[in-house]
Order: structure tokens, then sequence, then C-alpha cells
């Protein structure tokens, strides 16, 4: 896709404020950086640039390429809009002033100065000229500026890349081609091109670190579970709680196989990760409800034992009935317990002294007046006989 890039204030030379260094360069990717002074010292010269100029030159895809500008766009840099043909990137001046940066700057007095003409020469070999104007400030730095699939890693479709990005990668970097050869070991096998989309995507769509990828592939492995689709769930799952690093992941796996194991184990589950459904239901009995893993057991076990099957949702109706009565430990269970009993038995005997109507006795009873016909017996007697 091409873009057009243009400036969108008067400038003949490049600025670097500090503000830049200070509150932009240290909260994204590196690259990011590198993509924003090298295009704009293009558009200096009145060069154009397009998406595969950039990608080739920084030896990344198209895609990070796309994410640095959309980056910048927060930052109110620069501003995109799209075309027909593709989308047109300006960039905007910062918005308050600070003083410039290109080179040190030493005491004004020092007979060691430079003269103008030198300082120029000097930034010039930087590739940075000095402003003598005012040069305006960035704005605050935003701490989420690094892309991240955080919340959600299914909110965007997992990017397809080229044979020829996912070799460059392989061959530019060592972590790449560190992570490529653990997956081989795990998966058991040479990785096809799919393979090494699905994994790689792990680094770059999920954002996940390095180190937490191969402790992820590790977990899988020692736990049996050799299918890459399984893999990629693990990983979207683990993007989703916000795995930043490799005490992070000890920590989320030590919780998972402890609470969420168990319950699956009482479940009728051995094996297998939990649906996200299934992971709702759990994280609100052990997070909202509070509930400790012998209550929810318990609730388990109950609901084999009533309905001969496990069913979550049927779990979820013991626990909710247990969070209303204010159930936090196994004794008090055992007193809702007698407390149902107890009433149980009270509706009985009302339901007993009161039949329901059915084919019976679904008509108004007769009143009998035993002492009247009794009455009446006697003296249809004494008339009879004479008595």
């Amino acid at each position: 896709m091409d873009i057009k890039i243009k400036l969108g204030y008067k400038c003949s030379h490049i600025e670097l404020p500090v503000a830049f260094i200070d509150n932009y360069m240290a909260d994204c990717l590196p690259v990011y950086p590198l993509i924003y002074i090298w295009s704009f010292r293009r558009v200096l010269d009145g060069e154009t640039a397009t998406l595969q100029d950039i990608s080739e030159r920084f030896r990344i895809t198209e895609g990070d390429v796309i994410k640095a500008w959309r980056h910048w766009e927060k930052e109110r840099l620069v501003s995109i809009s799209s075309e027909k043909e593709g989308m047109e990137i300006i960039f905007l001046p910062m918005p308050a002033p600070v003083a410039a940066i290109a080179f040190p700057m030493p005491d004004v007095a020092s007979d060691t100065a430079p003269t103008a003409k030198q300082g120029f020469d000097t930034a010039l070999k930087l590739g940075i000229l000095v402003n003598d104007d005012v040069v305006p400030q960035a704005s605050p730095a935003n701490n989420d500026a690094t892309p991240k699939a955080q919340g959600n890693a299914m909110a965007s479709p997992r990017p397809q890349y080229t044979s020829q990005e996912l070799a460059c990668y392989r061959e530019d970097s060592r972590d790449v081609e560190r992570l490529f050869s653990r997956a081989e070991k795990t998966l058991g096998k040479l990785l096809t091109y799919n393979d090494m989309n699905v994994i790689f995507g792990f680094y770059d769509w999920l954002r996940l670190p390095i180190e937490v990828i191969e402790y992820l592939l590790t977990y899988c492995e020692e736990n049996e579970h050799r299918n890459l689709r399984y893999i990629e769930k693990c990983a979207m799952d683990w993007a989703d709680h916000n795995i930043n690093d490799l005490e992070d992941a000890l920590t989320y796996v030590q919780n998972f196989n402890r609470d969420y194991r168990e319950i699956l184990h009482h479940m009728g589950q051995s094996g297998g990760y939990p649906t996200p459904a299934q992971r709702k239901y759990m994280n609100k009995w052990l997070h909202e409800w509070t509930f400790s893993i012998a209550i929810i057991t318990e609730a388990c076990t109950r609901c084999v034992e009533q309905i001969a099957k496990p069913n979550f949702k049927y779990v979820d109706k013991i626990l909710a009935e247990w969070h209303k009565k204010g159930v936090k430990t196994i004794e008090d269970i055992t007193a809702a317990d007698e407390e149902f009993v107890l009433e149980l038995k009270k509706n009985t005997i009302r339901t007993a002294a009161k039949p329901k109507p059915n084919r019976f006795v679904n008509f108004n009873q007769r009143e009998n007046d035993y002492e009247r016909y009794e009455k009446m017996e006697r003296a249809y007697l004494e008339q009879k006989y004479k008595v």
C-alpha cells in the first residue's frame, strides 16, 4: 500500500527536542522513533516513501510500519487520512516550546565554544541541524504507547506474514531464531510456514516477551500438549491476562494449576484447557464470591451426585444459593443443610394437612353430622319396636 508523507508546518531542518527524547523514545518500540526521524528526513528532501521502503529499510513487516504511524498519530505528532490509493501522513508540530538539542553545548564564556559555522558542521555530522528558534514541546508520554493485545487478544485478527518477512526476522534476530528452535523441540518436528506464522504471532501480535513464550512452550510440552492450536489458545489467554514477564507467567501457571485444575478435576476434566465460559464461572466463584476451593469442590461433588453429570451451570446455582446465605466454611454448609431439611419437613406437614386436588378429591367434600344420624336412627328403632 502506498503512503504519502507531508510536512504540516514550515521547517528547513530536522529538530530533535529534549522532550522527544525524554517523553517519546523510551515509551514505545525502539524502531518507532527511527521511522519517525528517517521519514521526516525524506520529506525535507522532497522524497516520498512507501510501506515497502520503510519495511525494507528497518527490516520489519509492513504491519509494524502501520503500527508505528498509528502510535505517532495517537501521540498527536502526525495526522493520518485514508485515501483510495493508500494513506496520507502529515507531520504536526509539537504544541509547547522547549530548548532544542543537537549536541552538547559548552560554556558560552569558554574559549572552546564553537562558532555558528562549527556548530552547524558538528550537527550536520550527527544528521541533526540546530535551530535557533524555539522548538515545540512534546505532550506528556503515554505509558500505554507500546502496542499490546491486552484485555482481549482476539480484538484484532492474527496477521499473516510473508515467507520473506519470516526469513528476514529469523536471520536478523537471534531471539526469533531461538524461539523457532524451541518451538521445533516442543512440536517435535520442523516448522512449516503456517507454524512459523502462528508462533511469530505470539511475539509480534500478542506482544509476549521471548522468555514468556519459551516458558509457555515448556509448560505445554511438560503437560503433553503439543497441538499448535492448543498452544496458541494458551498464548492468547496469557496475553489477555497481561503476562509481561517470567514472574507473571510462573505465578499465573501456579494459580491455574492449583485452583483451576482442582475444580476441573472434580468436574470430570483431568486434562485440557478450560473454555472461556468455564473460566468466567471459576473466576466468579474464586474472585467475586471468594469461595474456597473446598466449598467449590463440595458443590461440584453434589452436582455429580444429584444429576449424575458435571454441569458448570448447575454448580453455579448451588454456589449462588450459598453465596446468598453467606456461606464461608464447610460448617456453614452443614448449617444451611440442616435449615433446609427443617424447612422441608414443615412444608411436608403443611402439604399433608391439606391434600392437593386430584381426580379423586377435586370436588367439594361432604360435611356429615354423625350425631344427628345417631338420633334419627334411635328414633326409628324406638318407633319400630315401640320401646
